[in-house]
């Protein structure tokens, strides 16, 4: 029996938990959720105590508390945490679900940079996890249009989280027989959150509204 794990936050990470729980021969053995649930999200705790009673729920948001080889499968959806080498190299597959068009857009918010920057097309992405930020060969991606001069964040947010379900949806159960891609290392482009004073009225939900954002 496969065991696997989910880290992250929301409605996106309790689907990813939902389609893993209905995988053949696979068992959601421990959950992560941030250690800060989002008041705008459903709280991944509650979803997952309430569907999966024996899975370990990992309060602390700390993914150092998973024991390094003891999950198959790992899958990181808008978690809030740098995944160290001990859990990376002691998982056989480890995978992140990212919202944004890689390589153009790693790192931090990549919904609102991808609007400050007057684009057309966006993308939510599932990668392998390597030592890098949002760096490491691609399993899946969907692409999509957006309309920078009418989109708010919150539009745009909410579009990637209607594609991710469906890339999760289609990807996970054909994980084992996708051979990934490496990303393009000369079209990549890496945001932090030390940056996100640039952001300009970009930075939050709306352009009119200061607000909690993704």
């Amino acid at each position: 029996m496969r065991r696997a794990a989910v880290l992250g936050k929301g409605a996106l990470a309790a689907h990813a938990c939902e389609v893993i729980a209905g995988l053949p021969n696979t068992v959601l053995n421990a959950v992560v959720p941030n250690a800060d649930e989002p008041e705008w999200d459903v709280r991944l705790s509650d979803v997952v105590a309430e569907r999966w009673p024996e899975t370990r729920i990992v309060t602390s948001g700390d993914w150092r508390e998973l024991e390094p080889g003891r999950c198959d499968l790992v899958f990181s959806v808008l978690y809030d945490r740098i995944i160290g080498r001990s859990l990376i190299d002691a998982t056989r597959m480890i995978v992140n679900c990212h919202p944004g068009r890689l390589p153009q857009y790693r790192g931090a918010r990549p919904v609102n940079w991808a609007l400050l920057n007057g684009e057309s097309i966006h993308g939510v992405t599932i990668h392998a996890i390597d030592a890098g930020i949002d760096s490491g060969p691609v399993f899946a991606q969907a692409l999509f249009s957006i309309w920078p001069e009418i989109d708010e964040v919150r539009d745009v947010w909410e579009r990637s989280m209607r594609h991710a379900r469906l890339l999760i949806s289609d990807t996970l159960p054909r994980l084992d027989r996708i051979a990934p891609r490496l990303q393009a290392e000369e079209r990549a482009v890496t945001h932090y959150m030390r940056e996100n004073h640039l952001l300009g009225e970009r930075a939050d939900w709306t352009r009119a509204t200061s607000v909690d954002g993704p």
